[in-house]
């Protein structure tokens, strides 16, 4: 008698949500996640549960987390063990958005939005002036003082030292997109982690390449038949191309020191005459006082130079875009991909992820969409400038 060929059995049950108080059994249906760097991230998250009348006030802002695992694997077997499920990532935040989607006799369907505690600062509207404080120090005495952050709840770790700024004014905008206007100002730009030990999202602040996550290795190769993150692939890589700015001009005036022309003109070529780029950008009034050295490796922190190359690194950003599918549930945004046999060359040099939207369902597999740009030693991930709010009309004084 032969035996028969093992039958390998996978358990679609992968996703596991958890609320902080909550009694009644969830089980998670599909889910769908965005994050991206200088993003808070977003989870939309269906589930049924025998519990039909889960009221609103169960979910919203409870403390909630969102696990991945790897499948259960049954051989089928008697003698054979089941390989149990091990968690691959999890993502801790609030839950800021319910829904009841159905309900019938047996279940109820609902649908929650996960996000970070950084994301509630949106609903927070306020004017102020903050005196002798830097952008880091601004953004700290924020969350802290206005938020309740603790220190294990945010991290600096900054190439730069940032100098205290005379006055910084706040009209009207929510503290997120305030905090995220002054960051990206400086080219400071930060990621949500998870905190397992904790079970606590964190905000992380860097201003460098050197502080990407390196040493994340995948195969291309077709998805098919794969099915643990030991066999995560990518597939579906592809690159664009296109000309971008040459070069860069600042110019600005200073009250405090009215020098004649061309006291504050200074500018910067990251790309050191790169024969795929052309034209210059001219821009005016970023609030420096003193022109910096443009060719310092590292200029001063705020001067003119260093506002130059900032601008320029964001133009050439979009030099080179990279997008491509996997099935790999750990990659994250920060992270330093370098895709192992036959790939585009960008994508063997290393690509800095810069976004993610990863989906499932219950009956069906995990996928992962990424968008990337090539790793470089002299051009760093920097966020899109946000326009600062405009006084309409006549403002008393």
């Amino acid at each position: 008698m032969t035996n028969p060929t093992p039958m390998i059995i996978f358990d679609h049950s992968r996703y596991k949500i958890k609320v902080w108080g909550n009694k009644a059994p969830l089980d998670v249906l599909t889910f769908t996640g965005q994050e991206a760097l200088s993003q808070p991230f977003r989870y939309a998250i269906e589930f049924t549960s025998a519990e039909k009348g889960i009221e609103p006030a169960q979910m919203l802002m409870q403390k909630a987390s969102f696990t991945l695992t790897s499948p259960e694997i049954n051989p089928g077997i008697r003698w054979m063990p089941i390989v149990p499920p091990a968690p691959l990532r999890s993502v801790y935040g609030v839950i800021s958005g319910f829904k009841l989607l159905s309900a019938s006799r047996d279940e109820s369907r609902y649908e929650v939005t996960l996000e970070p505690r950084l994301a509630l600062l949106a609903r927070s509207h306020q004017y102020a002036i903050y005196q002798k404080l830097s952008v880091p120090e601004i953004v700290e005495k924020i969350l802290r003082e206005r938020h309740g952050f603790r220190g294990q709840d945010f991290l600096f770790s900054l190439a730069y030292d940032y100098p205290r700024r005379e006055q910084v004014m706040q009209y009207g905008e929510d503290d997120l997109r305030f905090i995220q206007r002054l960051l990206a100002e400086v080219g400071i730009w930060y990621k949500v982690t998870a905190d397992d030990r904790l079970k606590i999202d964190v905000v992380e602040f860097y201003d460098d390449q050197r502080d990407y996550q390196f040493n994340v290795y995948l195969p291309a190769r077709n998805p098919s038949g794969m099915h643990g993150e030991e066999d995560a692939v990518v597939w579906g890589m592809e690159t664009a191309y296109q000309v971008v700015e040459g070069k860069i001009t600042t110019r600005n005036y200073d009250y405090h020191d009215a020098r004649p022309y061309p006291g504050l003109n200074t500018g910067a070529d990251v790309a050191r005459d790169d024969r795929t780029t052309y034209g210059e950008a001219y821009h005016y009034r970023d609030h420096y006082r003193i022109p910096g050295d443009r060719y310092a490796y590292q200029p001063e922190t705020e001067s003119g130079v260093f506002y130059a190359r900032l601008h320029h690194e964001r133009y050439l950003n979009q030099r080179i875009r990279l997008w491509g599918m996997t099935t790999s549930a750990t990659l994250a945004p920060g992270q330093e991909l370098k895709v192992k046999g036959d790939a585009p060359e960008a994508f063997r040099k290393g690509a800095i992820i810069t976004q993610i939207t990863n989906s499932a369902r219950r009956d069906s597999s995990f996928e992962m969409a990424f968008t990337a740009i090539p790793y470089s030693e002299t051009v760093c991930f920097r966020p899109e400038r946000i326009p600062k709010p405009v006084m309409a009309g006549t403002i008393p004084a």
